[in-house]
């Protein structure tokens, strides 16, 4: 007999367990809906309540309903609802501390007409005779001053180098409206920036994503731009066109794909990111940028190995310059009326183009067909042995490239068509 009572109070406790994550588990997916059908925090919140209150009412009184008729009613939905309380902790716990970009000697601020303002480093040349050099790093929302910043500081011969944080990164203000993160304000900012340089044309190199922003800044700002350095250019949305993200995990192994994943599948990770899925503002209310950028910081840290030839080079790139809400909201809401590129204003552009890619990219040999399209005039490099960060990997031959190019001299590397992939591309095809 005592046995049996045993065994059914194991048993009850272990219907009441599951029941509880039911309940957590609806409470959270009832807040995602709600997000993304109302857009408003308020009754993602009190959706998620009801719905606990509900369920955990239903299936309490069901687990006790051989026991008296008060206590069915009242002692089984407490029960089940304060374990799913607790179990809705982690989902719901935000964690604590922050996370810091990586030190940069001799940062200067740019303060913008709406009260944020932009982390700028400066190199300058000892006689700047060239126009001068702005770099807009990728991500979106992935900035990493302190190497970027060093590792072009070779090119600051006879002009300034200009390395900045954008918006929502680095060292930079984050938007309280996460939806602000847009290519508009991204060309407002840039546009900023080369005013600060005082130059009246500027060389613009873009990296990853950020060959997108340079290229819809050139397409706006013709009369501004010397020249483009497009360097492991992300795909262009030419036309309107909708075109996927880049994906890292690509060039991970088994192990580094295993730890990644379990770290992105943790219960208030993956609640975050449906959220901002569903909704920005309403997951910016509930998961704050402090939190989400340490969160994506670790995230970005296990897929740092994809970015080289050589994945024991992953500590030559920094991780805490990240901005979470900057990197996925370009990504999960694009929106094609964001200063759309069209290949008849890009055809206006007659700069000098160089397209880099290197022979280790996680992004397709396709992505650069699109810069063929667009600057017919473009000049292609492969960078062998160099992955994603090929200026982090390969920086003397980068450089040297670079500065070749920006002296109208015959590059080191041989030029391309991009029809075909080349022999020696390790990449993604």
């Amino acid at each position: 007999m005592i046995m049996d009572d045993s065994l059914r109070a194991v048993r009850r406790a272990l219907i009441i367990f599951l029941a509880a994550v039911l309940v957590s588990v609806l409470a959270a997916l009832t807040m995602i809906g709600s997000a993304a059908l109302t857009r408003s925090l308020a009754w993602s919140v009190i959706g998620g309540l009801l719905v606990a209150a509900l369920v955990s009412w239903i299936l309490g009184s069901r687990i006790l309903r051989r026991d008296r008729k008060a206590q069915r009613l009242v002692i089984g939905p407490l029960v089940v609802l304060g374990c799913a309380a607790v179990i809705s902790l982690t989902w719901l716990y935000p964690g604590t501390g922050g996370v810091r970009p990586d030190p940069v000697a001799g940062v200067e601020w740019l303060d913008l007409p709406d009260g944020s303002r932009l982390a700028l480093h400066v190199t300058r040349a000892a006689a700047a005779t060239q126009p001068p050099i702005i770099f807009v790093h990728g991500g979106p929302g992935v900035a990493d001053m302190a190497h970027d910043a060093a590792a072009f500081a070779a090119l600051a011969t006879d002009q300034d180098v200009y390395v900045y944080d954008r918006i929502g990164t680095g060292a930079s203000t984050r938007l309280p409206d996460p939806t602000g993160y847009t290519t508009a304000r991204a060309l407002h900012d840039l546009e900023a920036v080369r005013a600060r340089t005082g130059a009246p044309r500027v060389v613009l190199v873009g990296h990853s994503w950020g060959a997108r922003f340079v290229v819809a800044y050139a397409q706006e700002h013709p009369d501004h731009v010397a020249a483009l350095i497009l360097t492991a250019p992300d795909n262009l949305p030419l036309e309107g066109a909708d075109v996927p993200p880049g994906n890292l995990t690509t060039r991970l192994d088994a192990s580094e794909l295993t730890r990644e994943y379990l770290r992105l599948l943790r219960p208030r990770n993956l609640f975050a990111y449906a959220l901002t899925t569903a909704d920005p503002r309403v997951a910016h209310g509930v998961a704050g940028d402090r939190e989400m950028d340490r969160r994506f910081s670790a995230i970005y840290r296990d897929s740092t190995p994809a970015l080289f030839c050589d994945m024991r080079l992953a500590d030559r790139v920094g991780t805490t310059g990240v901005g979470y809400y900057a990197h996925y909201v370009p990504q999960l809401h694009p929106d094609s009326a964001d200063v759309p590129l069209h290949l008849d204003r890009l055809a206006m552009i007659k700069v000098p183009v160089l397209v880099i890619k290197p022979a280790c990219d996680y992004l397709a040999w396709s992505a650069v067909v699109g810069y063929r399209r667009a600057f017919p005039q473009a000049q292609l490099v492969m960078i062998p042995d160099a992955g994603h960060v090929a200026y982090l990997e390969q920086p003397v031959v980068y450089t040297n490239l670079v500065r070749a190019f920006l002296a109208g001299q015959k590059l080191p590397l041989p030029t391309i068509d991009g029809t075909t992939i080349p022999d020696g591309y390790r990449g993604t095809r």
